[in-house]
């Protein structure tokens, strides 16, 4: 939206529109490579491992759907993830008491540790980062990236985002 509230798009979108479009694609370049290069985060959960138990943490054990749907991802993707999860013991599956032909996938105790130990590390180097950040600011950044990746679900037709 512009000043007066008249929405900008396509080729007469404003140059913060543009900045922000080619700083969002140096972001997602620049985390992939921060992860890569950060001897801090050797040894952590790769994000599809590091989402998929964030969502079991929060939400309990699941379904392959379930993890499907919150990651926004295809149930077959999610089901080669759950495989190798599986064969790290990661997590265990099971099925469901009320509906015997529905696999639940929970956690294990190995998977909670590396979850909780890559969330601390990911932290710590996120905080090394923003360390001469006011508190402020990092809280501005947080919300501003939470209402990104809010209308960006919306926008790939996530009515729940």
């Amino acid at each position: 939206m512009t000043s007066d509230g008249t929405r900008r798009t396509g080729p007469g979108a404003d140059d913060a529109t543009r900045t922000i479009e080619a700083q969002v694609a140096l972001l997602l370049r620049l985390a992939d490579t921060n992860r890569r290069r950060t001897p801090l985060l050797d040894g952590t959960l790769e994000r599809s491992a590091y989402l998929a138990l964030q969502h079991l943490s929060e939400h309990g054990p699941s379904g392959i759907n379930e993890i499907a749907d919150h990651l926004r991802l295809d149930g077959s993707t999610v089901t080669r993830q759950v495989v190798a999860l599986e064969q790290a013991d990661l997590v265990t599956r099971g099925r469901d008491d009320q509906d015997g032909r529905r696999a639940v996938i929970a956690p294990t105790p190995r998977g909670v540790r590396a979850l909780a130990e890559t969330r601390e590390r990911r932290a710590q180097v996120y905080a090394e980062l923003l360390d001469e950040w006011t508190s402020a600011e990092r809280a501005v950044l947080a919300a501003t990236l939470t209402r990104l990746n809010e209308a960006l679900d919306r926008s790939a037709g996530r009515r729940d985002a």
